[in-house]
């Protein structure tokens, strides 16, 4: 079974719609997996919980929430999440930890109706990863992952490196729609580049 499939496909059609009318308005999300000579490559590709997958590689593992609050949306997530543009919508944004360095930038964004409904625990994680929820919960759904190789204008390269002493050329980036009872959670894991100090 590919990795990918590890939680199974949600609503194909509708997120593949989704996916292609938003990837063409940014210009730069994709769908094509990253080739093995990427570095990066083996974090992009992995379908398991890449919580897991850190805690497997690092003594000590950390999750450090930056803050949890309602933003209004970029286009292309709004899109994703089939919301009007310039909505206000629940944002997200963690830092993960391996052996106090930080490797991973994620940004989770829904909307606001669905924390009183199917994606309520959101609130309560506070430094616990999302990737906890995702993989355990039996009715979670996932799509395909696009990538991205975000560059130092972009919002959310921006306010990753903030945490980093030195603002790299690119970032490598991922996303996925996660489907819970119907409701969208759109999820953007940005991978630092301490990440690649950890056992593959």
């Amino acid at each position: 079974m590919p990795d990918t499939e590890l939680i199974h496909a949600a609503r194909p059609s509708l997120i593949g719609r989704r996916v292609s009318t938003a990837s063409q308005k940014m210009g730069s999300w994709h769908a094509r997996t990253p080739t093995a000579d990427n570095s990066y490559a083996p974090w992009l590709r992995t379908g398991e919980s890449l919580t897991l997958r850190i805690q497997q590689r690092c003594g000590s593992f950390s999750v450090r929430n930056i803050r949890s609050h309602l933003a209004i949306a970029t286009h292309d997530e709004t899109a994703l999440l089939g919301l009007p543009s310039q909505q206000k919508i629940y944002t997200r944004e963690v830092l993960l930890y391996a052996d106090d360095k930080p490797v991973v930038y994620a940004h989770s964004v829904v909307a606001p109706l669905h924390l009183s409904g199917a994606w309520h625990a959101l609130r309560r994680l506070g430094n616990r990863s999302l990737g906890t929820l995702l993989f355990s919960h039996p009715l979670v759904r996932r799509s395909a992952p696009h990538f991205c190789t975000l560059r130092p204008s972009h919002p959310l390269h921006r306010r990753a490196a903030i945490v980093l002493n030195t603002r790299p050329e690119r970032l490598w980036a991922r996303r996925s729609l996660f489907f819970l009872r119907n409701a969208p959670l759109l999820v953007t894991e940005i991978f630092l580049p301490d990440i690649l100090t950890l056992q593959r």
